[in-house]
Formats: C-alpha cells, sequence, structure tokens
C-alpha cells in the first residue's frame, strides 16, 4: 500500500516567492522613511516588488485556468491562493491613490493663482538639493493646471483677512499638517504634510490678502520628490477650501 501523501503543487512554489516579496516590502519602506535608501532604491524598489508580485499572480490566474480544464484540484485551489495574493498590491494602490490618479498630469506643484502663486519660506531652508525645486515654473505650470484642474481657483470670502487667517490655521492643525511658518499680519501660514506609507513630503503654503468684500485665499501646494504627484496636491487643495466654507 502506498502510504505517501499527495505531491504538492508547484504553485506553492509561486506563493511562498510572493509572501517573500511582500515581506521584503516593509522592510524597503522603513529603510526609504529613514534615510538609508534614496528614492530609486526604497521607492521604485517597492514599487517592482509589488509589480512581480502582481505578475505572479496573473500567472497563477493562467494557471487557475488551466488547473480547471484539467479538474486539477489541488492545481486549482492554490493557484486561486496566489491570484488573491497578486491583487493585493494592486487593490492597495488603488485604495490608496485611486483609479484616476493614473490619469493626471504629471506635474507636482499646484496653485490658485498661476500668475502670481505664492512663495514658499520655510521649504526654501527645508529642502535639499536633491528635491523638486521650490521655483514655480509660470511658463509650463499655468496652462497644464488649468486644463487638468479649472476648478482649482482663488477662494474669496466675507471674513476679515484676521478671521479668514485663525480659521485657515485652525484647519491646517485639524488636518494634522505640521505648522512650519506663520504670520499673521502678512497673512502667511506655512505647512508640511507627509503621506502614510512613505512618507513623501509635500510643502503647503496659505496667502490671504484683504479684498473689497473680505478676504481672498490663495493656496500652493508643492512636493518634494517625484515628478507626477498623481493628483495628490489638487485633491489637497480641494479638501482645504471645502473646509474653509464650512
Amino acid at each position: 500500500m502506498n502510504t505517501s501523501s499527495p505531491k504538492k503543487p508547484w504553485t506553492i512554489w509561486l506563493i511562498t516567492l510572493q509572501v517573500v516579496l511582500l515581506g521584503i516590502l516593509p522592510i524597503l519602506i522603513l529603510a526609504y522613511r529613514s534615510g538609508s535608501l534614496d528614492l530609486g532604491k526604497g521607492f521604485l524598489g517597492s514599487a517592482l516588488l509589488m509589480l512581480i508580485v502582481a505578475a505572479l499572480g496573473a500567472l497563477a490566474l493562467l494557471v487557475c485556468l488551466y488547473a480547471l480544464f484539467a479538474k486539477n484540484t489541488a492545481l486549482r485551489n492554490s493557484s486561486l491562493v496566489a491570484v488573491f495574493i497578486g491583487a493585493l498590491p494592486v487593490f492597495a494602490i488603488l485604495g490608496t491613490v485611486g483609479l484616476a490618479a493614473f490619469s493626471v498630469p504629471p506635474i507636482h506643484d499646484i496653485s490658485t493663482d498661476t500668475s502670481r502663486p505664492p512663495l514658499f519660506v520655510s521649504a526654501l531652508v527645508e529642502r535639499s538639493e536633491s528635491d523638486n525645486s521650490i521655483d514655480y515654473n509660470s511658463e509650463k505650470l499655468p496652462d497644464i493646471q488649468a486644463k487638468s484642474y479649472p476648478d482649482i481657483k482663488p477662494l474669496r470670502l466675507s471674513s476679515s483677512p484676521l478671521d479668514t487667517f485663525n480659521k485657515a490655521k485652525k484647519v491646517v492643525e485639524d488636518m494634522g499638517w505640521a505648522l512650519q511658518w506663520e504670520d499673521a499680519k502678512t497673512g502667511h501660514i506655512e505647512a508640511l504634510v507627509e503621506s502614510a506609507v512613505f512618507g513623501f513630503k509635500d510643502d503647503v503654503i496659505i496667502r490671504i490678502e484683504p479684498s473689497a468684500s473680505g478676504s481672498v485665499l490663495d493656496m500652493r501646494s508643492a512636493s518634494r520628490v517625484g515628478v507626477s504627484d498623481l493628483g495628490a496636491n489638487a485633491k489637497r487643495i480641494r479638501a482645504f477650501m471645502d473646509a474653509m466654507q464650512r
């Protein structure tokens, strides 16, 4: 009598590889956040790992279809597990940035006033040479932003500049942004925003000026690293403007 256990399907090794790669992912993220790895090795390395895991999941899907045709239950079940694991990075990315983020233009500096954008003060000191330039590209950005984010405009309020300043400061604090610099006399507030996973830093500046009807609020949000912000800066400005009108 043959008492040997059934041979395990080869897709078990596929699952093992996926789990190992996903196990390396948090190590790369922590190394990048601590400064041990640069953007290329940290973020792009993590993206490559997720891509490989997803690709192995796609391969497992083909194996699963074959197993269904061949009526191989063990192969089918193990390949389904690999398909599920391969889908995790995809759902994680879509859940974080959304599907629409991949259709936005490759820019990372958004301002409600593109003809006279607010000028950063604290960010001039905080940014390193490897970070994106803090200078506003007045030749390229206004046209691109007008086409992609036509709703990003100055906010006109009936409140006085000081009242608007105080409310803007409170909204900044409520949103959990790190206040970097403030000047009630000139109506300027500067803050730093960090992403949850990789800790990407975006600089935000708010400018409040008097107007005939009360005050006008302008805001600029710019990413320190990366070519495209995947729509994060425009989304941040919209959220802030909505909070200011509540």
